[in-house]
Order: C-alpha cells, then structure tokens, then sequence
C-alpha cells in the first residue's frame, strides 16, 4: 500500500503542476485579448475622430464654394448697377446685392467656426495618433512575451499529461475515483500526513485505533474530518516500531 501512497504523492504533484499550467492556458490568451482589444478600441476611437474631422472639412469646402458663388455673384450684381436706368430697379438689385452680403456674412462666420472645431479636432488627433502609436509598441512587446510564455506553458503541459497517464497506470483502479472526487474538492490537495494522532490537513485529531490502523498502510484511509487520505511518514513508522519494542521489551 505505500507504494500506492507514492503514486498518490506523484500524481498529486503532477496534478497540482497541470493546474498552475491550465490557468497560465487560459491567462496569456487573456491578457493577450484584452491588451488586443485596448488597441481595437482606440484604433476605432482615432477613426471616428477622423471620420467627424472629413465631415467638417466637407462642410467647410461648401461653405467656401457658397461663399467664393455669392462673392462672383456681388461682383456681377454691382456691374449691373451702372446699366441700370430705373430708380426703382436699382433699389431692387441694391436689395438684392446686401441680402447676398448678409448671408455671406453668415457663411464666414460658420466657416470660422468649422475652422476652429477643425483645428482643435487636429490637435486631438495628433495626440491620440502619438499615444496610439505608443501604446502599439509597448502592447505588442507585451502580447510577443505572452505568446512565447504560452508556448512554454504548452510545451510543458503536454509531457505533464503524458506522465499523469503513466502514473494513473501504477494506480490502483479502485483507488483513481476516490482520488478525483478529492482532487475535485479540496483544489488539488488529496493527501494529508497523520502525525501524532492530529491530520495535517485540517488539524483534527485522529482516533488512535484509526491512527494505529494508518500506521499499517494495511488499506487507503481517509480523515474523518476533512476526507484526505491520510498515511505516516517514515519517521512517524519508525518512531511506533520503536514504541512497540520497547513495551515488548
């Protein structure tokens, strides 16, 4: 039976090796998605600006077009006032010529103002563009280091699986399930020294006929408090053996 005991330590250290691992599976592709998502984001935030910046360029060109249109259209109104014979008619254009005026007044003042939403957009953009492009370099550095820490995990993790199965073989078949259902239940932890009649695992005491019948290794016991299987180390064998001698001598 101590022999199984060795197998149940193995396996235990093996199963506790491949659960660091399974987290570190599933941490780096993570981290990786979270850093790559970071920059998706501000990749998207920076094309919106310049997508809102093409608008009010748009809108400034045709503020520019309305007013360079209404300027020509002055220019051809005044040339007309001199060819005009009637007071009335030149009352007309003169109405006419300042109405154009008005609302090319109107347009310098929105194209002003495009102006100023365009230049202070530059600047946002500009800065964004630096902070991106420095963001980029240091999260790619990071997402290369995550991906050659997951490929050692994974080169790691598969030769663990390898020896798991190996040492599952030395098992005895009874014993795999009680062994899962503890695995299972106290995070990796299945095994448990009894020393002194207490159980390492959780500190209870232990009966001293259940302790005595550890000491045997006759059969797979399990702490009544806590459910690991419990077994002795050499020194705790070897200091009964000798508590024996002595009440035979």
């Amino acid at each position: 039976m101590r022999e199984q005991i060795l197998v149940l330590e193995a396996l235990q250290q093996i199963d506790l090796e491949l659960s660091k691992l399974e987290v570190h599976l599933t941490e780096y592709p993570n981290k990786i998605s979270a850093l790559e998502e970071k920059l998706e984001s501000s990749k998207e935030s920076l094309l919106i600006l310049n997508n809102k910046k093409e608008e009010l360029i748009k809108v400034r060109t045709e503020l520019e077009n309305g007013i360079s249109l209404n300027e020509e259209s002055i220019k051809k109104s005044e040339a007309k006032l001199f060819e005009i014979k009637t007071h009335k008619e030149y009352q007309a254009l003169q109405k006419e010529i300042t109405e154009i005026k008005r609302l090319n007044s109107d347009h310098e003042e929105k194209l002003l103002n495009e102006m100023e939403k365009i230049e202070k957009l530059e600047k946002e953009i500009a800065e964004k563009t630096e902070k991106l492009a420095s963001m980029e370099s240091e999260y790619q550095e990071k997402i290369g280091e995550y991906q050659l820490e997951l490929e050692e995990v994974k080169t790691s993790y598969e030769p663990k699986v390898q020896e798991k199965k190996q040492r599952v073989q030395a098992l005895n078949p009874e014993i795999l399930p009680l062994y899962e259902k503890i695995l299972k239940k106290n995070n990796g932890e299945v095994l448990a020294i009894a020393k002194n009649e207490v159980c390492t695992g959780c500190y209870m005491n232990i009966p001293a006929q259940l302790f005595n019948e550890i000491l045997t290794l006759t059969r797979i016991i399990q702490c009544p408090s806590c459910l690991k299987i419990l077994y002795c180390e050499d020194e705790e064998n070897s200091k009964n053996e000798e508590n024996s001698e002595a009440k035979t001598g």
